[in-house]
């Protein structure tokens, strides 16, 4: 079903446009050629029937009533076309890795985290306006997330880098925390900060704040909002 899925798609973007949304909202056409150049790789194409795969037995097993048998083949009764757009998505993040769109994120010196207020020029008679930041590299921030005055810096960022969760580690040595079995685990702020303010383990700790790229297969020991338990 997998394969058939993905023909099927192929054929489809031959003749329909697959979009890419950029980082101000606006669509970008992604190129005919580009399609074919993931879709006719073998290791590409292979990791998108695995995709498929997946999804469809994630769905038998579910919802195991929507489907039929044909001899040793799985048969759906309804809309299994619905899975074939994971192809459209796998293009799209390939896309997004080969062509990165990069801003300015203000960063806490101390966690690495982006949840950061700065001192500011404002217009207070104009809505407080914003006029200007103090200077590039601020000295007299806060950080939410470490709780803590800090020096802020700007640093360029791909805009598809997010905040996946926080671990502990030492301050001097970034040794993670006793309590980190792995250190591919990923926490919730709320359990990174019971680690923190935990006195039964020596050492002097801080809260790290872990980025999509920081770690390659990463453990979440949470679910949801690594900001809101």
């Amino acid at each position: 079903m997998s394969e058939q899925l993905f023909e099927m798609r192929g054929e489809d973007l031959q003749n329909s446009t697959l979009y890419h949304e950029d980082q101000h909202g606006d669509n970008q056409v992604i190129s005919q050629e580009y399609i074919d150049s993931v879709l006719l790789d073998p290791a590409h194409s292979a990791a998108i029937k695995e995709r498929l795969r997946v999804a469809v037995l994630a769905d038998v097993q579910a919802r195991p009533d929507e489907y039929d048998m044909n001899g040793s083949e799985y048969v759906y009764s309804g809309d299994i076309y619905d899975y074939a757009y994971l192809v459209d998505h796998y293009i799209q993040d390939e896309y997004v890795r080969d062509h990165p769109e990069f801003h300015t994120v203000f960063q806490c010196s101390n966690c690495g985290s982006d949840n950061v207020q700065v001192k500011a020029w404002v217009r207070p008679n104009e809505g407080a306006k914003l006029v200007d930041y103090l200077t590039d590299q601020v000295t007299d921030g806060f950080c939410d997330d470490c709780q803590q005055h800090v020096n802020t810096d700007t640093v360029e960022m791909n805009v598809q880098e997010k905040v996946i969760g926080f671990q502990v580690c030492n301050a001097n040595t970034e040794q993670p925390h006793p309590k980190m079995l792995d250190n591919k685990m990923v926490y919730n702020l709320l359990d990174a900060d019971a680690m923190l303010r935990d006195l039964t383990t020596d050492g002097d700790w801080k809260l790290k704040t872990i980025w999509t790229a920081d770690i390659m297969d990463p453990v979440k020991m949470f679910s949801g909002d690594p900001r809101n338990a």
